[in-house]
Order: C-alpha cells, then structure tokens, then sequence
C-alpha cells in the first residue's frame, strides 16, 4: 500500500489548479469534435432524405415516361399525339375549332383583347 505522504502528494498534484485546467481544456476539445460530429450526422440525414425524395421523383417519372413510350407505339397513340399537336384530319373528316367571343382579332390576325379604362391604368403603374 501507498503509505500516506506519497498519495497526499499525488492528491495534491491530481487537484491543482493546473491539472484542472488542463483536463477542462482536454474536455472540451472532445466535446467540441463529438458537436461537429453531430452536426455533420444532421447535415448527412438531411441529405440523404432529400436524396430519397429525388430518387422516388425520378422513379415516378421513369414510369409515366415508359406509360408514354408505351402508348406511342401504338397506331392510334401515335395518331391520337399528331391530331393533338397538329390539329390535321384524316380525309372525310373535318375539324371544328371553338373560338371565345371575347378575343376579337385586329390587324394581321393578331388577337386584341379589350381592356377596360382601369385595367390600362393599372398596366400603366405596373409596367
């Protein structure tokens, strides 16, 4: 067994001041790295939801893309997507367009639509 005088001096050196300050100063270099540890764990977690989200996107549009895809090999997708785009008629067959009563057309074709004295005053202000 330590006799008595030599653990009061290793007692005595354990709870200086300076050995203290020394192990608070170790303290908090640790617990400073394991906060920036942490920190990057959240910035990771973050990521990687974000990343999840991404990928469940592209998974969704992956198979609206092959619907499509699909659909367009077909005749009558193929069809359909022309009649839409092109607003052609195969023959015998005629097309009527819709036109609203509102929108009345001025020099060159060009649609002119009518504004009332207050909506000019406010594209004044605004533009």
């Amino acid at each position: 067994m330590i006799p008595f005088q030599e653990r009061k001096k290793i007692r005595k050196i354990m709870y200086s001041k300076v050995s203290l300050l020394i192990l608070f100063v170790i303290l908090l270099v640790v617990g400073k790295g394991a906060w920036n540890v942490h920190k990057k764990a959240e910035i990771a977690r973050s990521d990687r939801d974000i990343a999840l989200r991404y990928i469940t996107q592209l998974e969704t549009r992956n198979s609206e893309v092959r619907a499509s895809l699909e659909h367009f090999k077909s005749d009558s997708g193929i069809e359909e997507e022309v009649r839409q785009k092109f607003d052609v008629a195969l023959s015998g067959e005629e097309i009527i367009k819709i036109v609203d009563d509102d929108v009345k057309k001025g020099k060159n074709s060009e649609v002119v639509n009518k504004k009332s004295l207050w909506q000019h005053i406010v594209d004044f202000f605004i533009e």
